[in-house]
């Protein structure tokens, strides 16, 4: 079988070690999650004809034999871990190894040449760090996401098996990826690797041997037969890389493609389609993700947008002069009822070294359902950039940010962190290669964000005497001309309405009272109450957001409640559950030193 070996490091070099790992690891994403989406882009990335990509995680345990061998395999890399003070005891004890096999299918497989450089899969995924030839729809731009692989391992190491489409060959490498160390006097560079043999150039060259990877096939349980793709073997699985943590991970960042139907994922026993993902996100997902939204997208993704902006945007924002008066209103229109709006907006972009060219996004929004929570899908092809929402938050609907098309993809690709995650206006890729960067970035991500604004002005929903407490006005007394004043002919008697809500403010709150009208309601009925500072010329709850206060997590305020339950249904919305007409709502813990509007207004009883 192969070898590993490692290149002695030149000791008049700088040396600096492959520590971007922990770009991986952070407070956005644990390695789990990285890991899936690491693969998952990856494999999405190599796509090959019409089936939707299939990926295969299956953790296991190899026992006796199976586990011998492979120690057999790995001992050479024992001196070298002990150098870098990693613990080396897994490798002696006779101990189960536990082990992940990931595996890709309908996709290419690691193409390209073995004996040179030539920046196609197979070189950049075995020689390249920090270095990538992806452009264009391609997910990974940095180079440095395969140090996923290394860093899931707790020795440091993996092994890939790729079947190819170009030639049909079958090739089986490892590696090692640790830091600069020394063994008796002798340096080394960071990344070892277990291979067959050496080409003159001393390019390490893959195991193609049909036998031996049947054999290394069969100790690691692989799926793979015939089929084109790519596996990944990852022994000693670090702690924390579970089942679970898998499923969500794919759940989590893979919704749309999944439900999509670009995408299908097994997990051990469990199988994610389009089909089993709402019952699989149920159980596994730790997200307020309303997939019935993402899924009404999915399905939108093929038919005609309902409207197109006007200009591009690029060197301006998105705004009320990017459609004609009757779009804004038909936008509104249908946005009121509760329609899915698909919007497509043309981009204009600016390449350094070619002319200018126009590309588009697609923009989805959706009025939220009374108990809906704000949410936001920012995606670039197959990936989810979780970071992105930021730029929807305070937005009262489902939006969701879709570029599909391969110029925007390369544009928004080059801005992106390596863990893929948001994107950068600084990034040097995308100052590299584009005009206007920052400009052009900046307005598309707005685009999701203005055109709510455009379009979401929500309906003043409230009963039209709920504010005759709040607010009076003594009509001016008129003064006598000496004449005597005309008398109108009598109206018909009208039955003045009662009042059935009375808001009482207070100081830093406000309070909810049963008016003489909610003895003629029937029970229960629910009060939807909403809230926001008041602003001078300008619609206060259109402007709300949560950096003035945030109902479902603020800890000061304090709700008390007679004869009703209170709900927080929205950072600034209240729903309040009412089983009498003796009901009382008691609510403090507002900035005293802004003026608070308050509206109320009882839904209709649901039938």
């Amino acid at each position: 079988m192969g070898q590993w070996e490692f290149n002695e490091a030149n000791p008049s070099s700088v040396w600096t070690n492959p520590n971007q790992g922990d770009q991986f690891n952070n407070d956005e994403v644990g390695l789990g999650e990285a890991l899936v989406r690491e693969v998952i882009q990856n494999s999405s990335d190599a796509a090959v004809g019409h089936e939707p990509v299939k990926v295969r995680f299956q953790l296991s345990r190899l026992q006796g034999r199976d586990a011998v061998e492979i120690r057999k395999i790995l001992q050479p890399l024992k001196l070298h871990l002990e150098s870098c003070e990693i613990n080396t005891s897994l490798l002696n004890n006779g101990a189960d190894i536990p082990i992940l096999t990931i595996e890709d299918f309908n996709t290419s497989g690691l193409t390209g040449s073995f004996t040179e450089r030539d920046g196609k899969n197979f070189s950049s995924f075995w020689r390249d760090l920090a270095r990538s030839e992806k452009t264009g729809k391609a997910g990974g731009r940095w180079g440095l996401g395969k140090l996923v692989f290394s860093s899931s391992s707790r020795i440091r190491a993996f092994f890939g098996l790729t079947k190819r489409t170009d030639d049909g060959i079958k090739a089986l490498m490892g590696q090692a990826v640790l830091k600069h160390h020394e063994i008796d006097g002798s340096a080394y560079e960071p990344h070892g690797f277990w291979f067959s043999s050496r080409h003159d150039n001393k390019l390490q060259l893959p195991v193609t041997d049909q036998s031996e990877i049947d054999q290394f096939s069969g100790l690691t349980k692989l799926a793979r037969t015939d089929q084109s793709g790519l596996s990944i073997i990852i022994p000693f699985l670090a702690e924390g890389i579970t089942k679970e943590t898998i499923i969500e991970g794919v759940v989590s960042n893979y919704y749309f493609s999944v439900l999509s139907g670009k995408l299908e994922v097994e997990v051990d026993d469990v199988t994610i389609n389009s089909e089993t993902f709402l019952k699989t996100a149920e159980q596994y997902s730790k997200t307020a993700t309303p997939f019935e939204f993402v899924r009404n997208v999915s399905s939108s993704l093929n038919r005609e947008q309902d409207f197109v902006a006007i200009g591009a945007v690029g060197k301006k924002e998105l705004s009320e002069n990017s459609f004609s008066p009757e779009q804004i209103e038909e936008m509104k229109s249908r946005y009121s009822e509760g329609k899915l709006l698909k919007v497509r907006i043309p981009v204009l972009l600016r390449p350094k070294n070619d002319a200018d060219a126009e590309s588009f996004i697609d923009i989805y929004l959706q009025a939220l359902p009374e108990d809906g929570q704000s949410f936001a899908l920012f995606s670039r092809g197959a990936i989810i950039l979780t970071a992105e929402r930021s730029q929807f938050r305070g937005s009262m609907a489902y939006g969701a940010f879709v570029a599909s098309d391969s110029k925007v993809e390369e544009f928004l690709g080059d801005s992106e962190n390596p863990a893929h995650t948001k994107w950068n206006p600084q990034a040097e890729k995308l100052k590299n290669k584009w005009r206007m960067p920052h400009e052009t970035l900046t307005t598309i991500r707005h685009s999701l964000k203005n055109l709510y604004d455009l379009i979401a002005e929500q309906e003043v929903m409230e009963d039209t005497d709920a504010l005759l407490d709040f607010f009076s006005i003594k009509e001016p007394e008129k003064k006598s001309t000496g004449s005597k004043p005309k008398t109108d002919e009598p109206g018909p008697d009208v039955e003045p309405r009662e009042t059935a809500i009375r808001i009482k403010p207070k100081i830093g709150g406000f309070e909810i009272h049963a008016g003489p009208g909610a003895t003629k309601w029937e029970f229960p009925r629910t009060i939807r109450i909403r809230l926001a500072y008041d602003m001078i010329g300008a619609n206060p709850f259109k402007r709300f957001s949560i950096y003035d206060f945030d109902l479902q997590r603020g800890k000061e305020f304090s709700l008390n409640a007679d004869n009703a339950d209170v709900r927080r249904l929205r950072p600034n919305i209240l729903a309040l559950d009412v089983s009498s007409p003796e009901f009382h709502l008691d609510v403090s813990g507002f900035d005293r030193n802004r003026d608070l509007v308050v509206e109320a207004r009882a839904l209709e009883p649901k039938s």
